[in-house]
């Protein structure tokens, strides 16, 4: 039986070299955050330095259960009025709240899930020229750079994208009436995007039996390693100064078609897997696998058990 695998059609590869495409992201979650002592709570929890929060930038970063385990990937940025918005897996957000209230005793913490905010991404070569409809001026180009609008509750957030793209985060009313006026490709072109990208989701790619280290965190920089302590911090730590990194998500050409997913990828032995697969606009397979790196060191062929040539092409990263 042939698998539905995402694919790039080539009309909206067109429209993203001209002009932008544009989706909602159902998918994640928006959760608002408050407190006098919010960001000295949040320092103990997350996996990077909460100082690093402005208002012109995000942070990246993962939540860990005292064991060291994922919890929750998170994005996390500057909101109005002193709140702070943090976008999760929609499938995580309960228990990313229920984890964050656990561990607050002695803050005056307010969070929850907010049902007044949603998320749409815009990309392509002229995907700024849609910020204007949202009161937003545009971001710099790094990575969670961020700009927000004032006269309406709205972020837009530089997201790794070929070409450029955002995130914008507003009301459902604002991102429906938006989006009804512009060129738009279903969620599954946005997940085929993503996967040729390289940009692992949480939930999808990776999940709570992989170590955030071995999910790239330290290439998108979401983790620091001298912010001091925080729930999970010692395992973390461990994993990189002793060398217990030894996995790590890549993108890889896959010349076929995997039949199932996730899948072994082999040598002569099962190595690694396959995590997700989408098809370019030009009908190139494209996947995230979780793999060895020693193995990426080496000439060693890698298959599917179909005999589909995997190619490393290179780590996943921002």
């Amino acid at each position: 039986m042939t698998m539905n695998i995402p694919r790039l059609s080539a009309s909206t590869a067109d429209k993203l070299l001209q002009g932008f495409v544009t989706a909602s992201r159902s998918r994640w979650a928006v959760l608002k955050a408050s407190g006098p002592t919010l960001r000295d709570y949040l320092q103990g929890q997350i996996t990077q330095d909460i100082k690093k929060l402005t208002s012109e930038s995000g942070i990246h970063a993962c939540l860990l259960s005292p064991q060291g385990k994922a919890v929750s990937e998170l994005y996390i940025f500057e909101g109005f009025n002193n709140e702070i918005i943090l976008l999760t897996p929609a499938s995580h957000a309960v228990s990313t709240v229920e984890r964050l209230r656990r561990f607050a005793l002695g803050h005056q913490l307010r969070i929850g899930v907010v049902d007044s905010l949603a998320i749409c991404a815009v990309q392509g070569a002229n995907a700024a020229a849609l910020l204007k409809d949202f009161d937003i001026t545009e971001p710099d180009n790094s990575w969670l750079a961020s700009s927000r609008s004032y006269e309406g509750e709205a972020i837009a957030v530089v997201m790794p994208a070929s070409p450029r793209g955002f995130w914008v985060i507003a009301s459902p009313e604002k991102i429906g009436a938006v989006l009804a006026q512009q060129p738009q490709a279903g969620e599954d072109e946005f997940e085929a995007m993503r996967i040729i990208r390289g940009f692992p989701d949480f939930g999808r790619e990776w999940d709570e039996s992989t170590h955030p280290l071995n999910a790239n965190l330290i290439e998108f920089d979401g983790v620091s390693f001298d912010k001091g302590c925080y729930v999970g911090q010692e395992i973390t730590a461990r994993m990189n100064w002793r060398g217990g990194i030894r996995k790590k998500l890549y993108r890889v050409a896959i010349d076929g078609q995997p039949t199932q997913l996730p899948c072994p990828v082999s040598t002569t032995a099962k190595i690694g897997e396959l995590k997700s697969a989408a098809f370019d606009h030009e009908g190139n397979c494209v996947g995230i696998a979780l793999l060895p790196i020693e193995i990426t060191e080496s000439d060693s062929a890698l298959s599917l058990d179909d005999g589909s040539v995997v190619k490393i092409l290179e780590a996943c990263h921002a």
